[in-house]
């Protein structure tokens, strides 16, 4: 049985916390029409990354494998993954599923991460989201304060999901040059940016 290591990515996605004390407010970017932007190749992936500094070689890929969530037994059929963390320690993904139901399941996956952030009265920031037949997508730029814990989780991502892909692009905190990096990896892919 092998497995991906795509069901750890939604742990790596909520991990970090730092400490700070926050601000309030939410606003709500427009919508994204994610059928009408371009659908992005293996080779599409590279190159952005290649825009960013990050090889080819320094990636981890994999071809015709499967993966399941983190308890669960079913697998799910991929044709090709690719994942790398930056020197910033942003995360980038690119998963081209076997079909468009383990994309969707993917992404829903992610998607459920981000659940409790859409609904917090503690996440200040902008964010969008959606998800439809086959295309969905979030972007969210802000923070998550814990006030308790005097902590908080920074967001600067981007998920989206086309067809039979989905591609994950994370911020590791918010500082200028780190953002910048998940901005410029997506406007090289012709994606929005949070």
């Amino acid at each position: 049985m092998r497995y991906s290591k795509l069901w750890a990515t939604g742990t790596s996605i909520i991990a970090a916390a730092l400490l700070f004390a926050g601000c309030e407010g939410v606003t709500y970017e427009p919508e994204v029409d994610v059928a009408s932007l371009k659908t992005v190749s293996e080779q599409d992936f590279f190159n952005a990354l290649k825009s960013i500094n990050i090889e080819e070689d320094e990636t981890t890929t994999m071809k015709d494998t499967s993966f399941s969530f983190e308890g669960e037994s079913e697998e799910y059929p991929i044709i090709f993954t690719i994942d790398v963390y930056s020197v910033s320690d942003n995360f980038f993904a690119y998963t081209h599923c076997a079909d468009e139901k383990t994309a969707k399941d993917l992404f829903s996956y992610y998607y459920d991460q981000y659940d409790d952030v859409f609904e917090s009265p503690d996440f200040s920031g902008i964010k969008s989201y959606n998800v439809g037949e086959n295309t969905g997508y979030i972007l969210i730029d802000g923070r998550r304060d814990n006030k308790e814990e005097r902590s908080y989780l920074p967001y600067h991502d981007a998920l989206f999901l086309k067809g039979d892909t989905v591609i994950v692009a994370v911020a590791s905190d918010y500082q200028l040059d780190i953002e910048k990096e998940v901005d410029d990896f997506l406007d090289h892919l012709g994606y929005p940016h949070p």
